[in-house]
């Protein structure tokens, strides 16, 4: 999967002073390779410097389009392309997006190794109990799943990154938007909510919400959405039941319909 960051436009751009005089001028095709401009730079981690065949070829400007963007003050010519004007003001440095990339494939590369060892432990106590592992994890699952259906505390998106539930819904979300760039998301979901407390339950809500709208906007269509059967693991798993002692009773029936309306009120919400 390809790696894909982000630029960002102020929401008041279209009535920016610069680029009113610019549409008043005739000259609204700056205003696009201006934009253009901007996402090369946050495409190639160039810190704001256009290279001028990347501006001629790339892009396609014209040397008069250019020649407005830089008279209004918003590129400045420099050797070999030119530099737009507070880039670093307004959007994040080479330096800062790679940290982060770092930071993220850290938090990645924890959770995993967490899951390992605790699958680990896991068997083996269940090898010392007299327990198969498999009913030894199930077992494990419902109460992690109690625990947490009684936990209500109020976590940063920070916290939330770390936890088990957020490492849950990426799997879920990679395996329904395939080609949706997970770790740019993510940077943007933080930076978006650096501020704010929410329960984790809250957080996994408005994370699915972002994800699914950015796919949605980046023109990504989902994989075939999962259908909830009385058989299927997540309702074996929340039942404590294997596919051994799985039945079609009316307790595992009434749990599936109630996972689809729930998933189903979540893409209407969203």
């Amino acid at each position: 999967m390809a790696r894909r960051g982000y630029v960002q436009l102020v929401n008041g751009f279209y009535d920016n002073d610069k680029i009113r005089d610019l549409v008043r001028m005739g000259r609204a095709d700056s205003v696009g390779v201006y934009c253009m401009a901007l996402s090369l730079c946050g495409d190639r981690l160039t810190d704001g410097f256009v290279p001028r065949r990347a501006m001629l070829s790339n892009i396609g400007a014209t040397p008069e389009q250019v020649r407005a963007l830089v008279d209004e003050g918003m590129l400045e010519e420099v050797e070999g392309g030119w530099l737009i004007h507070d880039y670093a003001e307004h959007n994040r440095t080479k330096e800062q997006v790679l940290h982060a990339r770092k930071k993220s494939a850290e938090r990645v590369a924890k959770h995993r190794n967490e899951s390992d060892v605790t699958a680990l432990h896991r068997n083996c106590n269940a090898v010392t109990s007299g327990q198969t592992p498999e009913h030894q994890n199930t077992r494990t699952q419902k109460k992690e799943k109690e625990e947490y259906s009684s936990s209500f505390s109020k976590e940063s998106v920070k916290d939330f990154g770390e936890s088990r539930e957020c490492v849950e819904t990426d799997k879920t979300l990679a395996a329904e938007y395939p080609n949706l760039d997970l770790e740019s998301a993510w940077l943007a979901f933080a930076d978006r909510h650096q501020h704010e407390t929410r329960t984790i339950n809250d957080w996994t809500r408005q994370w699915k919400g972002w994800c699914q709208r950015r796919a949605n906007m980046s023109g990504i269509p989902p994989s075939k959405r999962h259908i909830h059967t009385w058989k299927c693991r997540h309702v074996l798993e929340a039942l404590g039941r294997d596919e051994e002692t799985a039945q079609a009773d009316e307790k595992a029936c009434e749990l599936a319909d109630k996972l689809n309306k729930e998933e189903n009120h979540d893409y209407e919400r969203d």
